[in-house]
């Protein structure tokens, strides 16, 4: 890949929005066999499995009680090296985001979107420790 935007290339991940992390983990766990490679449960709101393809992870995200669930919606989510440097390729572009959202010692992150509207996260180490 010869681009000057710092992808980690060895990270990928698809989230989706759910109403009830444990049902979902479960259901990719014993349907599928995905390894849970970090869970922070109800209290964090977000759960990793592992995809059949090296590198790349299911999130599972969520949702506020408050929320309504779309389903067939989901969020690709680019891993990155450098957070500040990614967005600031995208303000170049013209390409709209939102301010980084950090959550101190977990992680940081924003959310740009496509030229059809679809929504696209870009994660990175937490900026605030």
């Amino acid at each position: 890949m010869s681009s000057k935007f710092p992808f980690k290339t060895d990270s990928l991940y698809f989230q989706y929005s759910v109403k009830d992390i444990e049902r979902a983990k479960n259901f990719y766990v014993e349907t599928f066999g995905f390894e849970v490679v970090w869970d922070g449960g109800s209290e964090v709101g977000w759960c990793e499995l592992n995809l059949p393809v090296e590198g790349t992870k299911l999130g599972l995200n969520l949702l506020p009680e408050t929320a309504s669930l779309v389903p067939g919606s989901g969020v690709l989510t680019f891993d990155v090296t450098d957070l500040d440097e990614a967005k600031k390729l995208l303000e170049e572009k013209n390409i709209q985001s939102d301010d980084i959202i950090d959550i101190p010692e977990l992680v940081s992150y924003f959310n740009a979107v496509d030229s059809e509207g679809n929504k696209i996260q870009f994660v990175g180490e937490p900026r605030i420790k």
